[in-house]
């Protein structure tokens, strides 16, 4: 019962997070109360920031909270759902999907653009692979006037297309070059 208070005390405080009280509610508190959530054992984050908190990882697939384990206060991790990130800045906490991002991604106008164009041309061969809005997941054409493929980065890895990286980079690089080290 007292994690159920945590979980309400957490999103009384951050209003803008009820689609995340509901993901919490159907398949993450479950597995709280069960005690099969993983806990943090890094050293970066092993103690809690603070009782309601939240706080990203640098994979924004993982986020942290505090709950009460054995009467201490532990960070325990978290998954956002598939498609979203958590983000915490420029007015935003939790996971928000991609395409919402205020920061840290293409937009969705070049995306949409760069999709549009396709594979039709060589100058497409130039540019390749380019991000989709989820970091876990990039196009890629393998030839010209076909269908662009939708590939997935490795597990712990995001894509990156900058002037100094392009390709699946690990979750720190990826915050470095995609200059998101501030939004978790």
């Amino acid at each position: 019962m007292l994690r159920w208070i945590f979980v309400m005390k957490l999103f009384m405080k951050n209003k803008c997070n009820i689609l995340l009280l509901m993901w919490l509610w159907e398949v993450q508190v479950p597995l709280l109360v069960l005690g099969q959530a993983s806990v943090m054992d890094t050293a970066t984050n092993a103690t809690c920031k603070h009782a309601t908190d939240m706080w990203g990882d640098p994979n924004p697939n993982i986020f942290y909270v505090c709950a009460v384990v054995d009467e201490k206060q532990t960070p325990l991790q978290l998954h956002c759902p598939q498609g979203r990130g958590f983000f915490n800045g420029l007015g935003y906490l939790g996971c928000l999907p991609y395409d919402h991002w205020p920061a840290c991604r293409p937009t969705v106008e070049q995306t949409n653009v760069q999709l549009a164009a396709g594979c039709d041309n060589q100058s497409q061969a130039e540019t390749q692979p380019w991000p989709t809005q989820d970091p876990n997941q990039f196009y890629m054409c393998p030839g010209i006037a076909a269908v662009p493929l939708l590939l997935s980065c490795a597990p712990g890895k995001g894509f990156v297309a900058t002037m100094a990286t392009v390709g699946c980079a690990d979750w720190s690089v990826w915050r470095r070059q995609m200059q998101c080290e501030e939004f978790y």
